[in-house]
């Protein structure tokens, strides 16, 4: 504490906003099929070791690990995995389940329900055991209990804590009681489960704890919990040791009715789970594209839209399932899902769909998927690639790889540099090999070509979105702007419940200005000025009465983009947080 002689001293202010300034970029989002894994949640990967350990490998193949690894392999350094399978029990077909073993007392009750922590046939190869082993410490009463009593002085407290199940006994009796508490040398239980009968110190009666453990294996993974509870409020308790840390399975306590004592699962020999399935084979465009309900219903596509961080989008499975999958009956319910992706990034206008056009073996059949699609927030990638996977040679959908390329361009420069003119890493050919006037033609139209150079290898050798909109042509023009309206977002949450005058409008102002500032210098737009370049507009125009008194303040902002030369307008507003933020 600091002294100080009454006077007049600067008051410290904390400053109420943060700068804009640009988002991280490159992080994509793929949804496809894999062995095991969360369902419905979006597992974040920061390298593709990390797919292996979470998702396992199908004993086919599919497209999803490929294209992670096509990623990572060419500058990616974060993405988000989506697993899909049949969950829903619409029509006929296998629904994927999850593994279960069921556990049981010695009154033949259930107690203990087992299951894979993921649905799948993956989980039929765990094996669980339950052993009761001998007490591991034992301690005698040091004094006489009586009838009604609520606690016991002991020798030594050493091995129990809070929530420990003992077993009370002598010769004759036994009594099991749940440690809620724990003084010097006596230990207390409830005052609603006093003694039923008398212990003397002296006959002797002998205090032990009562645990089980469990054992959970595979071929490559095993796992063994000891001194594990049924007392819900002992740190030891079952299901919140093992639901926190195995990688395995899920256990629930079943809650019988029996007795604590009584509750405990015997022990019994290895058993393997049993009755988990895969739902692949069967799964349909609407396990694709899913539902956003709330935070706690969501699956397929709408669960991406949870996840601010990322920009990318990529559904590398789609043809898989096509190919595969008996819930897909033409190209018709490929295109259903691709554009259920691109609604997505239209709606949101934070991210980028990167698509994949159908193998074709002539390019005349992929342009006239193209021209399906007409949006700002979309590109397709054309031919297939060839890669090498467990010493074979394979055709892949290219946007895993391209993706990768999306990341490093971001990385090293920005969104503002076109992810074209990059050499892809780890592909040995290409499906269909294109002439020059095929891949000046399909740029042309929208498609954006994979190109083999003698020298230089494959690079990506197009840079164009499925946009009509001579505007919107360009994927980087497009990735800048959607950028530009995610660090605004982001950044100008302070804004909220700010009282809306013309100091708040020069603040926001001066902010956006010193960040477009940035970003001209960076080479983010055109113009030999910073007034050529953009400009910032927010002011009692841009905010009459009326929409201040809908809570709204909205700022005006013009950018020149490298490509092409006119300003794009657009316009971000922060409304109160009943509304939350608005970008135009």
């Amino acid at each position: 504490m600091q002294f100080r002689p009454p006077g007049i001293y600067p008051a410290t202010r904390d400053r109420r906003y943060t700068p804009v300034q640009m988002v991280k970029s490159g992080v994509v989002g793929f949804v496809g099929i894999t062995q095991k894994g969360p369902t419905n949640t979006p597992v974040r990967l920061t390298d593709t070791d990390q797919f292996r350990d979470i998702f396992g490998r199908l004993p086919f193949d599919t497209y999803l690990e490929t294209a992670v690894k096509g990623f990572f392999d060419n500058g990616g350094s974060e993405c988000y995995v989506l697993r899909v399978c049949h969950l829903q029990e619409r029509g006929r077909g296998e629904i994927a389940r999850r593994a279960q073993a069921r556990l049981r007392d010695a009154n033949e009750k259930l107690t203990v329900l087992v299951e894979a922590n993921s649905e799948g046939s993956w989980g039929n190869d765990i094996r669980v055991s339950v052993k009761r082993p001998e007490a591991r410490v034992q301690t005698f009463l040091t004094l006489d209990m009586h009838a009604g009593d609520v606690s016991a002085t002991i020798r030594s407290t050493h091995g129990f804590r809070r929530g420990t199940v003992v077993r009370i006994y002598d010769d004759e009796h036994s009594e099991y009681r749940t440690v809620t508490e724990l003084d010097g040398k006596t230990i207390q239980w409830r005052l609603d489960a006093p003694m039923e009968r008398p212990f003397k110190s002296g006959a002797p009666t002998y205090i032990e704890p009562v645990e089980f453990e469990l054992e959970v294996e595979t071929l490559e993974r095993r796992e063994v919990y000891r001194e594990l509870s049924f007392a819900p409020n002992s740190d030891n308790y079952f299901p919140r040791v093992i639901n926190n840390t195995s990688r395995l399975v899920q256990v629930m306590d079943m809650r019988n009715g029996s007795s604590v004592s009584e509750q405990y699962p015997v022990e019994s020999p290895e058993e393997y789970l049993q009755g988990g399935t895969d739902g692949i084979f069967n799964i349909t465009p609407d396990d694709f594209i899913g539902l956003n309900i709330g935070p706690t219903e969501r699956y397929g596509l709408a669960a991406f839209e949870a996840i601010d961080a990322i920009d990318l989008l990529a559904l590398p499975d789609l043809f898989w399932a096509h190919e595969n999958s008996s819930g897909f009956r033409t190209l018709k319910d490929v295109e259903v899902v691709q554009q259920a992706l691109v609604s997505q990034c239209e709606r949101m206008r934070n991210r980028f769909a990167v698509l994949d056009l159908p193998n074709h073996r002539d390019y005349v059949q992929a342009l006239q998927w193209r021209l399906l699609f007409d949006s700002a927030y979309a590109a397709f990638y054309f031919p297939w690639l060839v890669i090498e996977v467990n010493g074979e040679t394979k055709p892949v959908p290219p946007s895993g790889h391209v993706a990768g390329i999306y990341a490093r361009c971001d990385d090293l420069m920005g969104v503002h540099r076109a992810p074209a003119n990059e050499a892809l890493e780890g592909v040995l050919d290409l499906s269909l090999l294109l002439t020059d006037s095929d891949i000046g033609y399909l740029n042309q139209q929208g498609v954006n070509t994979i190109k083999s150079f003698a020298k230089r290898g494959m690079r990506v050798w197009g840079a164009r979105t499925v946009s009509s909109d001579p505007m919107h042509r360009f994927i980087n023009v497009r990735r800048t702007i959607s950028g530009i309206i995610r660090a605004m977002e982001r950044n100008l949450q302070w804004v909220v419940f700010e009282p809306n005058d013309i100091r708040l409008w020069k603040s926001i102002s001066y902010s956006v200005s010193f960040f477009l500032l940035g970003l001209w210098k960076q080479g983010y737009f055109r113009g030999r000025s910073p007034e050529e370049a953009f400009y910032v507009k927010c002011d009692a125009e841009t905010n009459p009465p009326e929409i201040r008194e809908a809570g709204q303040v909205i700022v005006e902002v013009g950018v020149a983009p490298v490509r092409p030369a006119e300003f794009i307008v657009f316009r971000v507003s922060e409304e109160s947080a009943e509304f939350g933020p608005v970008s135009e």
